[in-house]
């Protein structure tokens, strides 16, 4: 029972985690009224409306992106492998939109006669109304032009390539006037503060982080919310990086050269659109010379081993929170059994095994004080006859028997305390990773990131939760009360498993199967000892 009490403190110390995760959520600090400066018109990409007819189509195996001509912004994007809704595949997820919302990807270059240098915006011109990536191409250029009033030709080209979600954004500057050239390349992040949709809601309320993100030097990830990004504006300098918005399982990216010192600024509109930018440093094309500029925009979903190869840092979008350090080994070992299997579901049964075995240990000698404790059983009855009255009399006498008999009654404690970071890490790695959003398991439960449907998991859980209840010993110094909440507790932990992920309630339903079968295991073995030993004598 002294192990029963830990599961209530370990099991209390998550609800609080987790409630006051939500309670940051609705309760903190709010938006405030004062807004920055723009940036400056004559340097800022500032006109964001869009003419349906002005729009460039262009279409991959992950992607179907549209480029406003006017400016050249990205303004469009759709993941054709993520759909909206578990069961319909007529809407796929969008993240960069015109419609009824703001939320683009611009670029611009800027610099004495550049086609971002006035307002309206350069209007390039383009070979195509659409681009498709045919099934025999491994890479799609799409490129606009346009010359200035000196003979200054820029080509500005978005690269594709299959099976990918970043996009090359190269400016090419042909400058065949008789003049020196100077040229600043600008990429803008604009974004409303509307919800995407997208946003399910987890246990108690809990949602996912939509805001700003970027790199900083010394930290390589830091994420800003609205509200914060409002009062206290970035603005820094750095060499390479990225700026970005974050929303659940996915993100936007803009990804300068990683050896360019760049400029990294932001600005809260009076309509709350919010604008994250980096400039890069100057750029000279002499005349009669030609030079290209530009960066890479990364649009889609957190997946790890694409963000590690966009850019230094950009992995840490994918945010475990404090527990990093155990949830990302455990993402990976959840990708490497799914790798074998192809059943997320079995690969998080695999990893409860992997961490059990690890554990075991400590649960061994945790089974251990427990096996002591029950044959210890008896005498701790004795002593609640002859000292019931006088509790501290009573204390005294158990833990002198406890000495005598070398039990430990606290024995029990460290490997559940030990489980409660691991427990908050596979919370957040089943909550992050967009592998696992609509990632079937069998049956009823088509979805491993959202409650089970029916609760069949959770009551399971609650069963299994009931039956190592049965298997431990009660201690003799809990009241009738107190003995009457701990038996309530399997009930209680299955009224907050109903909400949560069925992928995580399926690791603590397997983490508790294995517990019994391990418990009676190592009961069994020293039941069997203390009959040799009796034997023997």
């Amino acid at each position: 029972m002294e192990s029963m009490r830990g599961f209530f403190i370990l099991g209390f110390a998550i609800c609080s985690f987790l409630l006051y995760q939500a309670w940051q959520k609705d309760y903190g600090p709010q938006p405030q009224q004062e807004i920055n400066e723009q940036f400056g018109q004559s340097d800022s990409v500032a006109n964001s409306k869009v003419e349906t007819d002005n729009l460039i189509e262009v279409v991959t195996d992950v992607l179907k992106v549209k480029i406003d001509r006017v400016g050249g912004d990205v303004v469009y994007a759709e993941l054709n492998n993520y759909n909206r809704e578990l069961d319909s595949e007529a809407e796929k997820v969008v993240l960069f939109d015109y419609r009824d919302r703001l939320y683009q990807a611009k670029s611009a270059l800027l610099g004495n006669g550049a086609p971002d240098n006035q307002l309206p915006r350069a209007s390039y011109q383009a070979e195509q109304k659409s681009y498709q990536l045919n099934a025999e191409q491994d890479t799609l250029d799409v490129p606009l032009s346009w010359t200035n009033q000196e003979g200054v030709e820029f080509t500005k080209t978005f690269k594709f390539k299959r099976n990918d979600y970043e996009i090359g954004v190269e400016y090419k500057v042909n400058n065949q006037s008789a003049n020196d050239r100077t040229y600043n390349f600008v990429a803008e992040l604009i974004r409303d503060q509307k919800p995407t949709g997208l946003e399910e809601k987890s246990s108690f309320g809990m949602s996912p982080f939509i805001g700003v993100a970027y790199s900083p030097e010394e930290r390589k990830y830091e994420k800003i919310s609205f509200e914060d990004i409002a009062e206290e504006p970035i603005d820094v300098t750095r060499q390479g990086g990225w700026i970005g918005y974050l929303q659940h399982y996915f993100i936007s990216a803009w990804i300068p050269e990683q050896q360019e010192q760049i400029k990294v600024t932001s600005t809260v509109k009076p309509n709350q659109d919010t604008i994250i930018r980096f400039i890069q440093p100057t750029v000279s094309v002499p005349a009669k010379s030609e030079k290209v500029i530009g960066a890479t925009l990364y649009v889609g979903p957190k997946i790890l081993k694409r963000l590690e190869a966009a850019a230094p840092g950009l992995e840490k979008s994918l945010d475990l929170s404090w527990v990093w350090w155990i949830g990302l080994p455990l993402y990976k070992l959840m990708q490497f059994f799914y790798s074998f299997v192809a059943n997320w579901g079995v690969a998080i049964i695999l990893v409860t095994l992997v961490v059990k075995a690890l554990l075991y240990p400590l649960s061994a000698a945790q089974y251990r004080s427990m096996a002591n404790m029950r044959k210890l059983a008896p005498k701790m009855q004795q002593l609640k006859e002859r000292y019931g009255e006088d509790k501290q009399r009573m204390q005294q006498e158990m833990m002198k028997m406890y000495k005598e008999e070398g039990a430990n009654p606290f024995g029990g404690c460290l490997p559940m305390l030990l489980q409660f970071p691991i427990f908050i890490a596979l919370y957040y790695v089943l909550f992050e990773a967009v592998e696992l959003r609509h990632a079937p398991f069998f049956g009823w439960i088509q979805d491993l990131s959202v409650a089970d449907p029916y609760f069949v998991l959770p009551l399971l859980m609650g069963g299994s939760m009931w039956l190592m209840q049965k298997l431990q010993p009660q201690s003799p110094t809990m009241d009738p009360m107190q003995q009457k909440i701990m038996s309530y507790l399997p009930v209680v932990f299955t009224v907050f498993m109903l909400f949560f992920p069925a992928g995580l309630v399926l690791y603590w339903l397997c983490n508790n199967l294995i517990s019994v079968a391990q418990q009676q295991y190592i009961t069994k073995k020293i039941e069997r000892q203390g009959t040799v030993k009796a034997k023997a004598k």
